[in-house]
């Protein structure tokens, strides 16, 4: 019972969280939302998870959980890389701007 309230209370501060972000996407946050509400229901009935698990031939709910942790872990990864690399492009072509503009005033400093 414990652990269930805790694990309540993150995912209520995830909740809150999801609820803040105003400017993301919509896709992004219903995403999140539904997460975050799958979440407390696989908290507060830990048995769904354990049905769903074996309908997609999982041997534990536990393990489908993690499973789907990790993939949901490696998207997001994947999509912080390419946003990283994104603006990293981004920086390399505001400093060469910023350069050019520099080399073209002929005024040495």
């Amino acid at each position: 019972m414990i652990i269930q309230i805790v694990l309540s209370i993150g995912l209520g501060v995830c909740l809150f969280y999801v609820v803040s972000l105003g400017r993301s996407s919509p896709l992004i946050r219903a995403s999140l939302f539904a997460m975050v509400v799958a979440g407390l229901v696989f908290v507060w009935f830990p048995d769904v998870t354990n049905r769903i698990a074996k309908l997609v031939g999982v041997g534990r709910g536990a393990d489908l959980v993690m499973y789907v942790w990790i993939v949901v872990n490696l998207l997001l990864v994947l999509r912080l890389h390419l946003k990283l690399r994104d603006q990293s492009e981004t920086l390399t072509k505001i400093a060469r701007h910023i350069a050019l503009n520099e080399a073209g005033d002929g005024d040495p400093q």
